[in-house]
């Protein structure tokens, strides 16, 4: 089947033009059902995927045609993968506790909890994981729960010097941690 230009194509997702969707379909799903079994979904998830891309892509060119600055099929790829993103993010987090919580009702508020303190412990650990070796000592220390005098003692440090590290830390690490993304799904739950 020959290429159909760009304008033709947003025009008969549009119109709803039958010809052009079946095209578009033919055209876009293999690269969609490519990454989205990629990266573990099902061909049930490839379908509800598409599908609601191409909505999410109707209600944008019925808004505004002009606001692609990238063919339809790559913009429509894109769609796809933000929409695969945010279901298998989704998946993730709930899928083990709705397994357990079949299983065993009573614990699915504590096994959800879990999931959530795991997610925000992977989180920490890739902040804790930047810091310089001193800093991360002095708060090895501190997660032994060994006071500023015993810290200053084992390192050499003042115990003023040893305080302000940590506000500075703490403070560095909230900074850090509340412009990512994770960090703010995990909030919000």
């Amino acid at each position: 089947m020959k290429k159909i230009n760009e304008n033709k194509i947003i025009q008969g997702i549009i119109s709803g033009n039958e010809i052009i969707l079946k095209s578009f379909y033919k055209q876009n799903l293999p690269y969609i059902k490519s990454h989205i079994l990629k990266q573990g979904g099902s061909i049930e998830d490839t379908e509800d995927i598409f599908q609601d891309a191409l909505l999410v892509l109707y209600g944008k060119l019925r808004s505004n045609q002009n606001f692609i600055n990238t063919s339809v099929n790559a913009y429509f790829y894109g769609i796809c993968k933000k929409l695969w993103l945010n279901h298998a993010r989704k998946e993730r987090k709930w899928m083990m506790a709705d397994i357990l919580a079949d299983e065993h009702p009573d614990d699915a508020p504590i096994i959800t909890e879990q999931i959530l303190q795991k997610d925000r412990k992977n989180l920490f650990q890739s902040y804790f994981n930047t810091l310089q070796d001193t800093t991360k000592q002095l708060w090895l220390n501190f997660f032994e729960e060994k006071s500023h005098q015993e810290i200053a003692i084992n390192t050499g440090y003042t115990e003023n010097y040893i305080r302000k590290k940590k506000c500075e830390t703490k403070r560095k690490m909230m900074q850090n941690l509340s412009k990512n993304p994770i960090y703010k799904e995990l909030v919000e739950l």
